[in-house]
């Protein structure tokens, strides 16, 4: 199993710094997110970061991607997918094996996660994400790549029913979930028992870990795996039961010193994870 740190835990540092520490925390990859590249220039940026990595003997596991598949315009979906197959092209070419990211965005303008997302969708969002996606599954599977959807807060997939919805739509082995539970705690119509993994069966193929405080409606991110109001052990027990062996990122999203975070869910998970398995 692989532990791989998210590179927007150290946004506001250089990548080079990020690879450092993942390096000297132990971690056994990184998460390449937006704050450290231009996604607009993936080509000339990718290299970079692959040159980076080597230094400092941390693969890139994983590279965020973005794009609107549920939009009202084809020309918008269509870019999308244009953007998509240069993503799974170039990480195919570099042996860089997942894509993370979301089908797309629904919002009020509100930060009532539970009001937006899948709560304002409708059958024509999950039509276009599905056919989009059908296209891209295969396009990624001829390249060896897989792509995962993050159950995030505002997204077509911020619950783990409307993931398992849109994959049993798709139907493709090289698009699957990423489950997360902390962005699962703040949105209020999303699952909070692991049991219901039960529904993304087969079909995990990325696992994102963060912690949450309620703090009576507001939520902090500002803590530490161990420290929130989130069973990590629960949840990654349920996914080993499950059969999952594939990578666990750690992200730290909150305030305050990314260092002493990164170095404790680090240990931290590595332990769950023995355990789990002993």
């Amino acid at each position: 199993m692989q532990f791989v740190m998210h590179s927007y835990t150290f946004r506001g540092y250089a990548l080079e710094y990020a690879m450092r520490c993942a390096e000297r925390f132990g971690y056994d990859g990184i998460e390449l997110q937006p704050c450290h590249f231009n996604p607009a220039d993936l080509p000339n940026e990718l290299p970079n970061a692959l040159e980076i990595s080597g230094r400092f003997r941390v693969p890139i596991t994983c590279v965020d991607w973005s794009g609107d598949f549920i939009h009202d315009d084809p020309k918008v979906v269509e870019e999308s997918v244009q953007l998509m197959e240069q993503y799974i092209d170039l990480c195919a070419g570099q042996n860089i094996r997942l894509l993370n990211g979301c089908p797309g965005w629904l919002s009020d303008g509100t930060d009532d996660y539970g009001r937006n997302g899948s709560s304002m969708a409708h059958d024509k969002h999950y039509d276009r994400a599905a056919e989009a996606f059908r296209h891209l599954g295969k396009y990624a599977g001829e390249g060896g790549v897989t792509i995962v959807f993050e159950i995030h807060m505002n997204a077509l997939t911020d619950t783990i029913a409307s993931t398992a919805k849109l994959l049993d739509m798709i139907g493709s082995d090289f698009v699957k979930a990423n489950p997360d539970p902390g962005n699962m705690f703040v949105t209020s119509t999303a699952e909070r028992d692991p049991e219901s993994l039960d529904r993304l069966e087969g079909r995990i193929g990325y696992f994102h870990l963060k912690n949450c405080v309620d703090l009576g409606g507001r939520h902090d991110f500002s803590v530490k795996l161990a420290d929130g109001h989130i069973n990590t052990h629960r949840w990654i027990e349920k996914a080993l039961r499950m059969g999952y062996d594939g990578p666990i990122c750690v992200e730290f999203c909150g305030e305050g010193d990314p260092h002493a975070a990164a170095m404790a869910d680090n240990a931290y998970i590595r332990q769950v994870v023995d355990w789990c398995l002993g």
